[in-house]
């Protein structure tokens, strides 16, 4: 994956590789890194960057212009990075390009470049010939996921957590207040812990204390999930705005019509999001609202309001790059559960309340008052591949918890609704 670019002379501060370097771990430390995911091909006179999906060439580098090709270890890393510094001959500064690899490791590509360089430059290609078989050699090899999991990676600077009990209060364990559903009388008091479930409590439902923990972590775990996804789609936003405004500024002070280096990286960055990921995330944030509404008892430090508030920034950015309130508004799908509605009428800022109404009936009004959406319920699927568990220690399927609030919701509407007699007469 590619991560970043710098051009020495150009960026203020950059003057060195190590200068480089250490920008790096700064922008890394600020969530400012995007790493954009491509295929490296080395071939016997070229460094070629392909798009994984089209295999559309993006950048190739001529071995005669690969001034250093190493594994470099950034500060706070530890796992190297890939790093190549290319000297155009039209361009007075080199480009110093940073990679991480996913599969292999950072020394294995440096000694797969290294050995064509070796061979370009003296016609010798024994060493190229044992990168080639360290390389294959690795590749099937079993990979641990721990191996996987990139040097780089952004985490959310927001984290829901599971409340713990009070002092005193039992074993040390979260203990799940009532879930939202089974409440037939009143809803509790939103507070962030809650310290006397009893195992014969119907607003525990059949499965117990134990489980109402299990179910309450497990939908945590799924609220951050979407945490992570509408971070990383910000992150992308600002990138490719980022890149955006580099291209322009290149335009501007062009000479000649030959794409300068770095460019096609650039305008694969400067990309925005499609209409189908605007839509997804636009979902996972209106599934975030009824999340921590349904869990406004279960999650403290921070709460639920406080994490609603979190969440208007991103979407103030989503409605602002999408044209205006009119994509949003027609997200209709996942409907919010009314306590949702209840908890974002309650805690909006005046600014937040005026991008809330914007965005018309199907972000301010529960499903309760909308009509049904045709088509299975809504499901998350994250950015990562991963998936919330399937069933529950007693191998019963876990029900989603947002589809299952709002069919509760449904029911107990229904059973309240008046109900009219084959005479007309109106019977309660």
């Amino acid at each position: 994956m590619h991560l970043v670019t710098f051009c020495l002379g150009e960026d203020d501060g950059v003057h060195t590789v190590e200068d480089a370097s250490r920008k790096l771990a700064v922008m890394d430390s600020q969530g400012r890194v995007w790493a954009q995911e491509m295929l490296l091909r080395v071939s016997p006179d070229h460094v070629t960057l392909l798009d994984p999906a089209s295999k559309e060439e993006l950048e190739s580098y001529p071995l005669g212009a690969i001034v250093r090709c190493d594994a470099v270890m950034p500060p706070g890393r530890s796992r190297s990075l890939l790093l190549l510094v290319c000297q155009e001959p039209e361009r007075a500064q080199p480009d110093v390009h940073f990679f991480q690899g996913l599969r292999l490791g950072a020394e294995l590509i440096r000694e797969d470049i290294q050995g064509a360089l070796h061979n370009y430059r003296s016609g010798r290609g024994e060493r190229r010939a044992a990168a080639l078989r360290a390389t294959q050699e690795e590749l099937q090899r079993d990979r641990s996921p721990a191996a996987e999991t990139p040097p780089l990676q952004r985490r959310p600077s927001v984290r829901a957590v599971i409340s713990t009990v009070e002092r005193g209060a039992g074993r040390g364990r979260p203990q799940a207040k009532p879930i939202p559903e089974a409440e037939e009388a009143q809803r509790p008091e939103p507070v962030g812990t809650s310290s006397n479930a009893d195992s014969a409590s119907p607003d525990l439902g059949p499965r117990g204390p134990d489980l109402a923990v299990l179910q309450a972590e497990r939908e945590v775990d799924i609220l951050n999930h979407v945490f992570d996804d509408v971070e990383s789609f910000v992150s992308r936003l600002q990138k490719s705005a980022e890149a955006a405004r580099v291209l322009e500024h290149r335009e501007r002070g062009r000479r000649t019509r030959r794409r300068a280096a770095g460019e096609g990286l650039l305008t694969l960055r400067s990309k925005p999001p499609s209409e189908a990921e605007y839509t997804d995330v636009l979902q996972k944030i209106k599934y975030a609202f009824s999340l921590l509404a349904r869990l406004r008892g279960n999650i403290a430090d921070p709460s639920s309001p406080e994490l609603l508030h979190f969440l208007f920034g991103p979407l103030q950015m989503i409605v602002n790059t999408s044209g205006g309130p009119e994509f949003a508004s027609s997200v209709r799908r996942p409907h919010l559960t009314s306590d949702a509605v209840a908890l974002l009428r309650d805690n909006v800022t005046p600014r937040e309340n005026e991008l809330w109404t914007s965005l018309g009936d199907s972000w301010t009004r529960p499903g309760l008052e909308l009509p049904p959406e045709e088509g299975p319920p809504y499901r998350p699927e994250f950015f990562s591949g991963w998936e919330p568990p399937v069933t529950d220690p007693q191998s019963r399927a876990w029900e989603d918890p947002v589809e299952k609030q709002l069919q509760h919701e449904r029911r107990r509407w229904q059973q309240s609704a008046p109900q009219v007699a084959v005479n007309g007469w109106v019977r309660w």
